[in-house]
């Protein structure tokens, strides 16, 4: 089992506007689930590690987004009453959410859909083994950056890329030791 994160990221390198919607959101055409490779990363992956934010939008959302999928939902505050049974929530640690998602006996990978917390937590922790962005052809001006300033520089090495007819380039990183 790997953990992997896939996220958006505009050229100028910011993941959400400024009121925090997904940069995706953002792209003329795009289908939650459906543009940029969706349905064979789902393919992959056993379980999703949430925020509450993420959480919540899910919740809110017409459709479950995550159909038979283990959930894992990192948070300290309690969750309403209404989730679905696949819901788990888990430590309130990160390391002990890793801990957790390790022991869960996945046979395909987790993806990691937390938001800046979540992705800085498991980035410190050493925990993300794949870390896929793609940079979407759009220039934001202003947003939620994808590192923080003041974050650790870290090494990625490229594993593959992969280029959508919309100019969306996906790269595929190993976040090196």
């Amino acid at each position: 089992m790997l953990i992997r994160t896939r996220m958006g990221v505009s050229v100028d390198g910011f993941i959400a506007t400024p009121d925090g919607v997904p940069v995706f959101v953002a792209m003329p055409g795009f289908v939650p689930h459906e543009s940029y490779g969706w349905p064979e990363f789902d393919e992959q992956i056993d379980a999703v590690v949430l925020g509450r934010f993420a959480l919540d939008a899910g919740l809110a959302a017409n459709e479950w987004p995550w159909p038979g999928k283990q959930i894992f939902v990192l948070t300290s505050r309690p969750i309403p009453p209404d989730v679905p049974a696949d819901v788990v929530v888990a430590d309130p640690r990160p390391r002990g959410l890793l801990e957790q998602l390790r022991g869960a006996g996945l046979t395909r990978d987790a993806f990691l859909l937390g938001g800046r917390s979540t992705l800085d937590a498991f980035l410190e922790l050493g925990a993300i083994d794949r870390l896929e962005l793609l940079e979407l052809p759009i220039l934001l001006g202003d947003g939620v950056p994808f590192s923080l300033y003041g974050s650790p520089q870290r090494r990625l090495e490229l594993e593959e890329h992969h280029a959508f007819p919309d100019g969306t380039i996906r790269h595929a990183y190993r976040v090196a030791a």
